[in-house]
């Protein structure tokens, strides 16, 4: 078994018989991984961390390589994020990140611009660093580029033509279609450039860019519908 340090963001927390847990999180070094550590609900652990969801932890564990739960044997919080709780909204939008991670991200394959991209997130949110929605918006699109899972923005989905008048939205076939292709999805709607233009760059810079107040409820109500439709398990949190 090989013997491992990295930092940790938690997603999933889990109670495991009487006294442990099991943890999903995603490490800086080594993707997402699955973890067991034992003794962390007894009255008295060796550990200084409770690995709550929502915090970013030091971790050490034990590669098991025979199973996918590898053995968390030392864990230390790095930053509890209390701040995330001053705020519903905050709260959601924080809840619905580390959720989206879980469900994207595979298990045990490095991605340490996603674990920059949701610790940067995380931190903005709890520092009040920028409008909140912006930053769920560009999570979110970032998140999808990252994944593989971004939304075809200037090629028609059904026959793969270049876009070059204004393409119609269809969530159902993963981004625009053309207007000979209408027929994959009647209830496509027209595309505007900007929102087109504002998803593309949102999903190409790590730092939120500033977005037109108008486009905000646009690009919100078209990434939960995209979400849902791309998603292979309905999202239990929300966008809207």
């Amino acid at each position: 078994m090989g013997l491992h340090t990295t930092n940790a963001i938690v997603l999933r927390r889990y109670p495991f018989r009487e006294t442990s847990i099991t943890v999903s999180c995603l490490t800086e070094r080594f993707g997402k991984l699955k973890g067991l550590v034992k003794g962390i609900r007894g009255e008295s652990n060796r550990h200084r961390s409770a690995m709550e969801p929502l915090t970013v932890n030091r971790i050490v564990f034990y590669d098991t390589r025979s199973s996918q739960l590898h053995l968390i044997s030392q864990c230390e919080l790095l930053a509890g994020l209390p701040e995330l709780q001053r705020d519903l909204e905050i709260m959601r939008i924080a809840a619905l990140s580390v959720h989206l991670v879980d469900q994207v991200v595979p298990l045990e394959e490095p991605q340490p611009t996603t674990y920059h991209l949701l610790k940067d997130t995380l931190e903005r949110l709890a520092l009040g660093a920028g409008n909140p929605m912006t930053l769920q918006i560009h999570f979110i699109v970032r998140l999808l580029r990252l994944a593989g899972f971004q939304p075809q923005l200037n090629q028609c989905t059904a026959c793969n033509i270049t876009v070059v008048d204004t393409g119609h939205w269809s969530a159902r076939q993963g981004g625009l279609l053309c207007r000979r292709c209408l027929h994959q999805d009647p209830h496509a709607e027209a595309a505007s450039p900007e929102m087109l233009s504002a998803l593309d760059a949102l999903s190409q810079t790590d730092a939120p860019p500033s977005l037109n107040e108008g486009l905000i409820p646009i690009l919100r109500h078209r990434l939960d519908e995209f979400l849902q439709w791309r998603i292979d398990r309905p999202l239990r949190i929300r966008t809207a």
